[in-house]
């Protein structure tokens, strides 16, 4: 609260010079009468005298101007920050009828008012005010982007897609490439969440063509080859699933253990082209995630014998060891353990199964978020293609 208090108190006096420089010569006490009841409000405001801050606050709502207005949009995102919802709706909705002090003011006002009743849970009126503010043709950009995220938050994907391409015709004619291509991105994602809804309701075709659809818009997204690798593998259609696992680790090298068991299913099918052994003998190359190196292994293991897969576990934790591979390990321990050490054994492998539970294997790179299911769309923040496999000791 004090960082909003320090920021508050200057905006006020700035408004209050601004206000003398320009009223005073005219209306000097009218002027200073106004200015020292706002101020005086604004006093009482901070010391948390609610009541009559409200009475002289609201009641100088009548003499505003434009210098003031500035001051009372500020009030009014401080009051929504602090939890008085109704006190920013009141105060907001008062600006919206100032009409005299132009569009600009208004529409400033009508959005910070759209934000209060989101933040109090209104989204319907929330969402009719940002269209509102969409349809006067002010704050364009900044009411697309608060419906895009409100949509989102609803999974109206079919409604954030509409706005989204009425916000990338404002950057492509403004010829802003990165916002384009930030909102294609986007779309992408909407069309592949449209694509998996399809997808669960049955329609197969029209899950195939969103998905299409989303790699047009963003051919570098992983997300869509993703779907397209698990649609192929459904289909039996090998080579294009292992051509659609090439791009999704080429676009996210990060996503590899989300895909190494299908990618290796893939590969070991009859009529796949691909050979799966220079595939293991690349993979044997590099330092691995914990999970390809667990299903590596496995595929080794039936290929080539047990001993060869354990000799590539072992090489595969020295170079990149982790508590996971350390569990494999002392579970391998057990079955060579005298007699005398397998309770000693067991007793390390249940420890450590117990400190894995409770880790976390991913994490949102935006805000900190951890869970143990891969999110698109962090749960947390909003943001998308955040959230990612935690990688090190801990993690793969």
């Amino acid at each position: 609260m004090l960082n909003l208090l320090w920021f508050l108190l200057p905006v006020a006096a700035a408004a209050g010079w601004f206000a003398a420089r320009r009223s005073a010569a005219k209306h000097p006490d009218a002027f200073w009468d106004h200015a020292q009841n706002f101020h005086k409000g604004l006093n009482v405001l901070l010391n948390e005298q609610t009541d009559k801050s409200d009475e002289v606050l609201f009641a100088n709502l009548d003499d505003l101007n434009l210098e003031t207005a500035e001051t009372h949009l500020a009030l009014g995102n401080f009051f929504r920050r602090r939890g008085e919802v109704d006190r920013a709706i009141h105060l907001h909705q008062r600006l919206m009828e100032k009409v005299e002090l132009g569009e600009p003011v208004q529409a400033a006002a009508r959005f910070e008012l759209a934000r209060d009743f989101e933040s109090a849970g209104l989204l319907d009126r929330s969402e009719a005010t940002f269209q509102e503010l969409l349809n006067s043709g002010h704050r364009v950009e900044d009411a697309c982007k608060s419906l895009m995220q409100l949509y989102e938050r609803e999974r109206d994907w079919a409604q954030a897609t509409e706005i989204a391409k009425k916000a990338l015709a404002l950057s492509e004619s403004a010829n802003d490439d990165e916002r384009s291509d930030s909102l294609k991105y986007r779309m992408a994602h909407y069309r592949c969440e449209l694509a998996e809804e399809a997808a669960e309701a049955g329609y197969t075709e029209q899950a195939q063509k969103l998905l299409l659809e989303a790699d047009e818009l963003y051919p570098n997204g992983a997300r869509a080859q993703l779907a397209l690798a698990n649609a192929a593998c459904n289909t039996g259609d090998w080579d294009k699933a292992v051509r659609h696992f090439e791009y999704v680790e080429a676009a996210q090298p990060s996503l590899l253990p989300e895909i190494i068991d299908s990618w290796l299913n893939a590969l070991a099918q009859p009529s796949s082209s691909s050979s799966l052994d220079e595939f293991i003998k690349k993979i044997s190359e590099r330092r691995n995630a914990y999970s390809v190196i667990r299903a590596t292994r496995e595929v080794i293991a039936e290929r080539h014998g047990r001993e060869l897969a354990n000799r590539f576990f072992k090489d595969q934790i020295l170079k990149r060891p982790s508590l996971r591979g350390l569990r494999d390990w002392v579970s391998d321990q057990i079955e060579v353990a005298p007699d005398s050490e397998k309770e000693k054994v067991q007793t390390i492998r249940t420890l450590l199964d117990e400190v894995i539970e409770d880790k976390a294997q991913y994490q949102c790179a935006s805000c900190g978020f951890k869970g143990n299911q891969l999110h698109w769309r962090c749960p947390s923040c909003g943001t998308w293609d955040t959230v990612q496999t935690i990688i090190g000791a801990e993690g793969e």
